[in-house]
């Protein structure tokens, strides 16, 4: 018996070996948690994992090629923050968001719209990009008449009554009514510029008085077309369209270069834009985003010293205009047909313009009456210009923009 009990410590330490042996042998499998302590494993069990939260992302900035009087700020969860022609910011949110605090202050806009008022033909022009009806269905006022419309999806929703004329707009008066548009109970209005004797801050403050939001348009402000096209980004946005405004002014300022390099190295012909009008005469200054145009498309402008440094028009005598004009090889003229559709709705007014070549020889060109409707289209107004200048490098492009004006229409 004495001698069991002394061997049974052996016995024991001679299994105790071989398991430390053991032990150590098994290492392929063996993690940190596989040889916790229980208690070490009863403590991370009932410790949950916590995720951390990942940082609210930076605010960013719209990227903008050409245009420099609208900015956006992209926020969180498809907030942005507008900055419109005038420096006015606003937030713009989806149903059901609140401003984050920071921006509380700002005047809230939901978007998409749904009950709007534009002012111009250029603004609807830029949502013509989308190839979508349903954007029109946010409108719900405009200042235009419904026969003006050259498209249908406006035309039929104006004649349906479902958009109204709010106030006239013909080329020599402006003119809003506000009884209608306080009827109409639009969300939001969007402003161009005044002219025409338009004193548009009363506008803006009669409007705000009503209640509704003014938000201003500044692309007619744009020193450069591009950047006036441009402006498809700002109109986009208020319809969650930023992507595909994106792309689309992407593809069209491609064409505009492609154009630009291809009578890089051609003859150019000179060229004015003007009109006469009621027996005065206005020209494009040369720091115009018309005379931009007409260099870019391969042409000399014949106003140079002009207005170099400006972007607006300059009354000039019928004198200067025929000097001016004497050697040039094409006019525009920036009235549309259905102000004058003919030479001689110019030469009854300034009849020593029918001796200028250029209106003998028929190179008188004019904007078309949807003109200012398409700035959609700016691209097509270059190539347009450059086809009319060098007609042998675009022979086969189709004009929409501009259109040769006859001796006499039919």
């Amino acid at each position: 018996m004495e001698k069991l009990q002394k061997a049974i410590p052996f016995a024991v330490l001679i299994l105790l070996l071989l398991a430390l042996t053991a032990c150590a042998g098994n290492t392929s499998g063996t993690t940190p948690s596989d040889s916790a302590s229980p208690a070490a494993s009863q403590a991370s069990e009932a410790t949950p994992t916590v995720e951390e939260t990942p940082a609210p992302a930076e605010p960013k900035d719209i990227e903008l090629t050409f245009a420099t009087n609208f900015h956006i700020i992209y926020l969180n969860d498809g907030m942005k923050i507008v900055t419109d022609g005038e420096g006015k910011q606003f937030i713009l949110l989806h149903d059901g968001q609140t401003a984050p605090a920071e921006y509380s202050d700002l005047a809230a806009i939901t978007i998409p719209l749904k009950r709007t008022i534009y002012t111009s033909t250029t603004q609807v022009g830029f949502l013509r990009a989308f190839e979508d009806d349903t954007l029109y269905d946010s409108i719900v006022g405009v200042r235009m008449a419904a026969e003006d419309w050259d498209f249908d999806a406006m035309k039929n929703r104006m004649l349906d009554g479902k958009i109204v004329d709010i106030g006239s707009n013909t080329s020599q008066t402006v003119s809003y009514d506000f009884e209608i548009i306080q009827s109409i109970n639009p969300e939001e209005i969007f402003l161009s510029g005044g002219g025409m004797g338009l004193d548009i801050d009363s506008i803006k403050t009669m409007l705000e008085q009503m209640g509704v939001p003014c938000i201003s348009d500044g692309s007619s402000k744009e020193t450069d077309y591009r950047g006036t096209m441009e402006w498809i980004k700002f109109f986009a946005t208020f319809y969650d369209l930023d992507q595909e405004a994106k792309a689309y002014f992407d593809a069209a300022m491609a064409r505009i270069d492609g154009v630009m390099d291809k009578v890089k190295d051609a003859e150019q012909p000179t060229v004015g834009w003007a009109i006469v009008s009621m027996g005065s005469v206005y020209v494009e200054d040369a720091g115009s985003k018309s005379a931009k145009m007409i260099r870019a498309a391969g042409a000399i402008y014949a106003f140079d010293g002009i207005g170099d440094d400006t972007n607006s028009v300059t009354s000039i005598s019928v004198e200067e205009l025929y000097d001016r004009l004497s050697t040039a090889d094409y006019m525009i003229n920036r009235g549309m047909p259905k102000y004058g559709p003919d030479l001689k709705s110019i030469t009854d007014q300034a009849p020593m313009l029918a001796d200028l070549a250029i209106f003998r020889d028929g190179n008188v060109w004019q904007i078309t009456d949807d003109f200012w409707s398409t700035y959609h289209t700016i691209d097509q107004k270059y190539i347009e210009l450059a086809a009319i200048f060098h007609p042998d490098l675009f022979p086969d492009v189709e004009f929409e923009n501009f259109i040769l004006m006859p001796q006499v229409a039919e």
